[in-house]
Formats: structure tokens, C-alpha cells, sequence
């Protein structure tokens, strides 16, 4: 199926307060006021697919009907898709803000200031750049567009030009007719090598929009000298990336092999996964008794595992679908960093300073934090992942608690990198969790529900949990655990449960009531984080649910051993009661105005056989309580 070129309604252009940003862009656009050009040496007229690409888009002030709303796309042509490995772009709500930011404060200073934006690789800065360079088209302006700052199209006047800076360095542009003059050519560029854009980019009459790896000496020199709007783009949403794998070159492949694998039996002898690594294993945890998966359900499983391991960055989420035990492998190489080193590539990232891309790239990502329209962002760093965070911090898990808290206090030393800090929480509230014992319960805080499907909820400190409502607050025996089925038949109480796998989704741990007298059982999830918003995968309410099957087939053998009573006539049998009750567990020093739990998509799926759903509370757990408590092992 052909994907019918489309873009957000919204044009900049059409905003009042940029009346007079819109006289400089038609002055721009108009030939009449540019020096004659006649294609000087080093230019030449592009392939026939680019001018195709430049009539399609030129002056088209109204964008087409979209074919979906939800997920605008851009087609792009054979020439730029080639080194994409993509054969069009989704069209992100930030590309639109962000072209709005650009295009104003390029015309409100009259050419003079352009744009700087940072990411890491894999954000989704190139793709930016394409969707900017259309914009453009669409508003007639002239561009020197170069994926990697040495080749060279130049669109101008509806025709579109290549050269190559290597070769002829001295390559003329158009110039206006009249100097001085606010007119200006679009310079849109990446550099790949760690070096300073070439002058040609920089200088009058262009105007440089650069996208760049948080490097300085890819863009210092022109960047004090101009002064250029500094921003960068946001991390994708979960949406953006179930959007974006559609354009990915071997989406449809993996479709037609999933198709094949739970569309009917295959004619195939061989397994049509076997050219996505790792897919069939990870595949294997995505069966429950109670529901029957279509190719769409795995496909979703199989993009909600690339997240759950490597986050929210594009290039990272699409590769592992495709590859997950290569990019897997990829990115522990990475876990045996010290962290010395790991300390020293977050203080340089959260600067917009080069760290080693080794560790920054597979451990790290920085996350641009808005002040307000066209102001500079403020940054934070964090773990790529749960995952990753996970993996790292295992290395401490024998560690005292002085070396976790040096941690902590290491990174809180940094501002950008305080929720870094943050994730060390997790093994010092599994140790005081597990180890104390008293009389009274744990205190729990009462939460309340926006009533939204999924739900999120909001930590209330004025309202009190009911008093049916108890966690004990026992020492329990520590259980690490690799996968739900090891524990089938075998849960008990006073046990404290903790996943082995660093992906497991949702929660961090889990205990249980049981009480075999009622055949009925409390399980508690936990989840343990110093982040003010809250979230996890929708991966967990399976492994809820197959917690609760186990526990109601340990209930039905009555285990422990029963005297056998026979039921008579009439005599109805116990009804297995399992309970669900989810823990949100953060330090007591948190003074957020706000706490929440925002729950992921999936909640009222797949609840009538094991209903995963249930009530949530919040417990604070004091840092200085932890003193002293010894490692869990």
C-alpha cells in the first residue's frame, strides 16, 4: 500500500502575530529579488526523483487530507530514502513546534540568527532535517541542504542542484540582489566527522539550521559567533514509535512472518522468524492459557519488549525489533563500565560536552527539559532504561550501604542528573522492606484515581487507607526468581520475591497473603522509584496474571496438605479469592507537590479469566531508616 503524502495543517504562516516575518519570507521567495544565477562550475541538475520531489511540495500552502489523522506521513524520494532505510517519515508533533521555533526567530532577526539542535544519535534530528527542508519548499525558500556537511542540493527557483564541497570548495550560491540585504538561503546540515561546519555552510547569505551530537567542536566556533536559538528534541512517545515502525523498511517482512506464525499453519518448512534474531525466544514469554494472540498482538509485544529494554530512543527501539539479541549484545558490552567513568560521561553529557560515545550511547540519554518558547532548554540524564539501570545498578547489589549511598550522593552532585540518583533507591528499600519487622503494619498513604482507562493515580497524604487494609511489616526471606513458571505450586508467605531479569516489567517485587483455610490470597506489587511520574509496561499485567493463575492452582491442591472433606449435597465450594494490590513505594524525603502512577495501556484487557487490575497505595520509606541493614543476597 502506497503512503499518500501528507503534513500537519498548522503553518506558521498563517499565526497573525508573524505578519511581518511573512514580508521577508515572500521577499525571500521571490526570484526577482536574487542575482541572476546560471549554474555556475561544480553545480548540476539533480536526479529527475528530486525535481519530482520539489514540484510535488513547492508552494503547496494547504497540505493534503491526511490518510490518518493520527499518524501524519511524508514520502520522501528514492535519493534521500537510500541512505534511511526508509521510504517515508512520520511526521512528529515536535517537528512542527520545532519548525515554528526555528522559522520565528530566523525571520524575527532578519537572517542573522539560526538554530543548534542537540541530540544523541537515534533521536530523530536527520529526520527533523527533511521535514524542515519540505516546510520550506512549501514557503518557496530557497535551501542548501547537505545530509553530511560535503554533498550538497541546492533547492532554488522550483529546480534542485547538487555539488560536492570536497571538490570544488569555492562553489557559488545565489546572492541577493541588493546589498546589504535581510535575505538569506536556508543552510540545513549534519556533520558527520568531529569537526567545524565548512564556511560555505556558515557564512552569508545562509542561514545555518546544524543538527548535532551533543559535541562542541562540531559546532563551537560558529555557534559564538552567531549566536544561534540552542534546542533539541524530545524523547518519542510510545504511540510515536508503534507509529513510526510502519515506515520502517522491514516492517512489512516482519508482519508477513508473523502472519505466518499466528495466521495458520505455514506451507514453509522453515521458521520465518529466523531472519529476525531473538524474536522466536522472546516470542516463547508472550503465551497465556487465556488469550489467543493475533500477528497485530505480537507485533505489539514485540515493540512493548524493544521499549521495556532500551527506552524511548527511536534508533535503539526499531533495531531491536529487528535484531533484539544483536542490539541486546550491543549494548551490555557497555555494563562493565566503572562508575568513575560512568560518572564522568554523565557530568559531560548533562553540559552538552563529548563524552565516550560507548558508554553515553548504550547507557545514557539526555532529555532536553522546555522553559518556554524559544528559550534555551535546560537538560537531565538519565539511564536509557529500566533495563539498563537495572543492570547497572546489579553490580551493587553486594555492596554496603555506604558505597550505594556514595553513589547517590555522587550523582545528586550533578543537578541534570538527580532521577540517576534516584535509581539507587530500589536496592536500599528491597533490603529495608525485606529486613524489618515490628507489630504494627507498614504505614501506607492512600492514592486517588482520575478514573481514566488506563488509570493514573495521584499520591493523596490528606485521606487514610482503610483499616482492613495492612501490609505486615515482617522479615521476609529474599527469592530471586528468573521467571513466574519456576515459582508455580510453590509461593509462600513472608517472602519477599525479586525478578533476576532486569527487564521485567511494571513492578520490582511482589510478596503474598496467603491464607489456605478461605482459599484466598493478597498480592502485593511493588514498585520502587524516586521519579515523580511513574510508569511502567503494559508487559506486567501478564506476569500479574499468571501470578494469580499460580496461586489459584496452588489454592484448588490445597497446598500445604488438607484434610480431605467431602462436600455435601448442596454445599457450594469455596470461591478462590485472589487480591490485587498495587505499592508504590518512594523515599520519604520526596516534598513533590505531586506523585503519580500513570498505568499503562492494557488495563481492562484480558481480565476475565485472571483480573490483573486492582487497588494501589503508596509507602515512604526514609533513606537514614536504611542504616546498617545487611545486602540482600
Amino acid at each position: 500500500m502506497s503512503v499518500q503524502p501528507s503534513l500537519p495543517a498548522q503553518n506558521v504562516l498563517d499565526i497573525p502575530e508573524f505578519a511581518d516575518y511573512n514580508r521577508l519570507a515572500v521577499e525571500i521567495a521571490d526570484p526577482d529579488n536574487w542575482a541572476p544565477w546560471s549554474v555556475p562550475d561544480g553545480w548540476k541538475l539533480a536526479e529527475q526523483d528530486l525535481q519530482d520531489f520539489t514540484s510535488r511540495w513547492h508552494g503547496t500552502i494547504e497540505c493534503d487530507q491526511l490518510l490518518d489523522p493520527e499518524a501524519p506521513s511524508l514520502p520522501l524520494p528514492a535519493s534521500f530514502t537510500s541512505s534511511l532505510s526508509l521510504l517515508s517519515i512520520l511526521v512528529r508533533k515536535s517537528y512542527v513546534k520545532m519548525f515554528n521555533e526555528v522559522w520565528e526567530r530566523a525571520m524575527s532577526s532578519g537572517g542573522a540568527i539560526g538554530a543548534l539542535i542537540i541530540g544523541q544519535p537515534g533521536i530523530g534530528k536527520t529526520l527533523f532535517q527533511y521535514y524542515l527542508l519540505v516546510r520550506l519548499i512549501q514557503q518557496k525558500q530557497p535551501v542548501l541542504f547537505s545530509p553530511d556537511g560535503d554533498e550538497l542540493y541546492l533547492f532554488y527557483d522550483r529546480r534542485v542542484y547538487t555539488g560536492w564541497l570536497s571538490k570544488d570548495p569555492g562553489l557559488e550560491l545565489p546572492e541577493p540582489k541588493v546589498t546589504p540585504s535581510k535575505l538569506f538561503i536556508w543552510s540545513l546540515f549534519d556533520i558527520r566527522e568531529k569537526k567545524e561546519p565548512k564556511l560555505k555552510l556558515i557564512c552569508r547569505p545562509c542561514l545555518p539550521v546544524q543538527t548535532a551530537s551533543p559535541d562542541p567542536c562540531r559546532y563551537r566556533i560558529w555557534v559564538k559567533e552567531r549566536r544561534p536559538l540552542v534546542t533539541g528534541l524530545p524523547l518519542w512517545t510510545r504511540d510515536e514509535l508503534a507509529q513510526g515502525l510502519r515506515h520502517q523498511e522491514r516492517y512489512h517482512s516482519l508482519l508477513v512472518a508473523l502472519q505466518e506464525v499466528y495466521g495458520g499453519p505455514s506451507q514453509d518448512q522453515r521458521d520465518p522468524l529466523r531472519i529476525f534474531p531473538g524474536m522466536r525466544t522472546l516470542l516463547e514469554e508472550f503465551k497465556e492459557d487465556s488469550v489467543s494472540p493475533s500477528p497485530e498482538d505480537a507485533l505489539d509485544y514485540i515493540l512493548e519488549s524493544a521499549i521495556d529494554r532500551f527506552g524511548y530512543s527511536a534508533r535503539d527501539v526499531f533495531r531491536a525489533v529487528f535484531d533484539y539479541d544483536g542490539i541486546t549484545e550491543d549494548h551490555k558490552t557497555a555494563f562493565s563500565t566503572e562508575y568513575t567513568v560512568l560518572q564522568k560521561a554523565v557530568d559531560a553529557l548533562s553540559h552538552n560536552r563529548s563524552a565516550d560515545p560507548d558508554i553515553s550511547d548504550r547507557l545514557l540519554v539526555l532529555i532536553p527539559v522546555r522553559r518556554g518558547p524559544l528559550m534555551r532548554p535546560g537538560w537531565t540524564v538519565d539511564f536509557k532504561s529500566d533495563w539498563v539501570a537495572r543492570s547497572m545498578i546489579a553490580q551493587l547489589d553486594a555492596a554496603e550501604d555506604a558505597v550505594i549511598r556514595q553513589q547517590i550522593h555522587l550523582f545528586r552532585r550533578v543537578p541534570e542528573a538527580v532521577g540517576m540518583a534516584g535509581r539507587f533507591f530500589e536496592p536500599l528499600a528491597h533490603r529495608y522492606i525485606a529486613n524489618t519487622s515490628e507489630d504494627d503494619p507498614w504505614h501506607l498513604i492512600n492514592v486517588v484515581s482520575n478514573n481514566a482507562d488506563p488509570p493514573q493515580f495521584s499520591v493523596d497524604r490528606d485521606t487514610c487507607v482503610p483499616g482492613d487494609v495492612q501490609f505486615a511489616k515482617v522479615k521476609r526471606e529474599v527469592f530471586r526468581f528468573q521467571s513466574i513458571d519456576d515459582l508455580s505450586g510453590n509461593l509462600k508467605n513472608n517472602t519477599y520475591y525479586i525478578p533476576k531479569d532486569p527487564t521485567f516489567p511494571l513492578f520490582d517485587a511482589f510478596t503474598i497473603d496467603l491464607d489456605h483455610s478461605k482459599k484466598s490470597a493478597v498480592l502485593w506489587t511493588l514498585l520502587i522509584t524516586a521519579s515523580r511520574l511513574h510508569g511502567g509496561s503494559s508487559l506486567g499485567y501478564m506476569k500479574v496474571r499468571q501470578i494469580i493463575a499460580s496461586l489459584k492452582n496452588q489454592l484448588r491442591e490445597g497446598i500445604p496438605p488438607a484434610k480431605t472433606m467431602k462436600v455435601a449435597a448442596g454445599q457450594s465450594v469455596a470461591t478462590l479469592l485472589i487480591k490485587v494490590n498495587y505499592l508504590l513505594v518512594i523515599p520519604q524525603d520526596d516534598d513533590s507537590p505531586k506523585v503519580c502512577w500513570q498505568f499503562p495501556k492494557g488495563w481492562s484487557k484480558n481480565c476475565s479469566r485472571n483480573d490483573h487490575r486492582g487497588n494501589v497505595y503508596c509507602l515512604k520509606i526514609s533513606l537514614a531508616d536504611t542504616n546498617s541493614l545487611p545486602p540482600i543476597s
